[in-house]
């Protein structure tokens, strides 16, 4: 549904990978869900309107008994050290959410190559 959202009305294409199949999302944790849902739509959102993205992939996978999320847009990207002085309010709500989920947030980027961020929970 998230990438529906997305792709209809932007010249976007977004990939979406599970790779544990159907197991991954049990109905139990909706609350997280949400949160992971939450995470997803801040990430594309910022893809496109500040990193002017046209291809974005994410992955869900199983890592050392964690649930991963690996995130990739081909956007113009930034740089590192500037956001160290200026997080935005998105990127803190995207740590506070993967706090709140148990999980570790990272992110890479490099002007002219887009963006990669890994999360788990």
């Amino acid at each position: 549904e998230l990438s529906s959202a997305f792709t209809n009305g932007h010249q976007i294409s977004i990939t979406y990978t599970n790779k544990q199949e159907q197991a991954f999302f049990e109905n139990t944790d909706v609350e997280k869900h949400l949160h992971i849902y939450r995470i997803l739509q801040e990430l594309i959102n910022n893809s496109i309107r500040h990193g002017k993205a046209t291809n974005i992939q994410f992955t869900f996978e199983l890592k050392n008994h964690k649930k991963v999320c690996k995130y990739k847009d081909n956007g113009i990207g930034f740089n590192l050290e500037e956001l160290k002085t200026r997080k935005g309010l998105g990127l803190k709500n995207m740590e506070s959410r993967v706090h709140f989920l148990n999980g570790k947030f990272k992110i890479n980027s490099a002007v002219g190559q887009g963006v990669q961020v890994i999360f788990n929970f």
